[in-house]
C-alpha cells in the first residue's frame, strides 16, 4: 500500500490541530463563536470548533445513542465526532485512511492482520469482518493517535470513555493488494 509522505504529513497535521483544538485551554473564548455549523465547510478559510461545541457534540450523541457526526465533509476527506462501541465490527477501507485522535478514554486499537469473515459493506468501500486474527494490539490513552492507511484491518477493544476524532481522506490508488 502507499499512503505516500505527503498523505502522512497531511493526517498528522490535521490530527494534530484537533488534537490541540479539543484541550479546553488551547483556544481563546472569543474563537469558539467563529464555528460554523456542522458539514460542508468553506474552501476559501480556515473553519474553527471550540471545546464546548465539541462536546456538546459528544453529549448529544451519547444521549440519542447515535455513534458519529460529520462536522466537515470536504468531497475526498471528512472530520467526525465518532462514539465506538465494543459491538463495532473490525473494518478494512480499500480506498480511505483514517486518522483516529483520541480525545478522552482509554482503548485497545487492533491493526493489520486477516479481517475474518469478511463481507463488503453496501454504498462504501468498507469491508466488516467478525474478527481480526494476528492484530498487533496498541494500548491508546488521550492525545494518542492511530493511522490506518487503506487495506489495514482495524478495530478497537477495552472501551473505557474512549472518545476519539475520526479523520478520513481518500487516497489516491487505495490499498495495494494484501497476499
Amino acid at each position: 500500500m502507499n499512503t505516500g509522505p505527503r498523505a502522512r504529513r497531511f493526517a498528522i497535521a490535521v490530527a494534530t490541530a484537533l488534537a490541540v483544538s479539543a484541550s479546553p485551554a488551547a483556544r481563546p473564548a472569543e474563537a469558539a463563536a467563529a464555528t460554523p455549523a456542522a458539514g460542508h465547510v468553506p474552501g476559501d478559510r480556515a473553519s474553527y470548533f471550540g471545546n464546548g461545541d465539541l462536546q456538546a457534540i459528544w453529549k448529544d450523541l451519547e444521549s440519542r445513542q447515535v455513534i458519529n457526526q460529520r462536522i466537515v465533509e470536504g468531497g475526498s476527506y471528512s472530520v467526525n465526532v465518532r462514539i465506538v462501541r465494543p459491538s463495532d465490527a473490525p473494518l478494512v477501507h480499500k480506498n480511505s485512511a483514517d486518522v483516529w485522535v483520541v480525545t478522552a478514554g482509554t482503548a485497545t486499537a487492533v491493526t493489520g492482520g486477516e479481517l475474518l469473515n469478511a463481507a463488503l459493506r453496501p454504498n462504501s468501500d468498507d469491508t466488516a469482518g467478525t474478527a481480526i486474527r494476528g492484530g498487533t494490539d496498541q494500548p491508546l490513552k488521550q492525545g494518542d493517535i492511530v493511522f490506518v492507511p487503506p487495506g489495514v484491518p482495524h478495530a478497537f477493544k477495552d472501551l473505557k470513555g474512549f472518545r476519539a476524532f475520526l479523520i478520513r481522506f481518500d487516497v489516491p490508488g487505495g490499498a495495494a493488494p494484501r497476499p
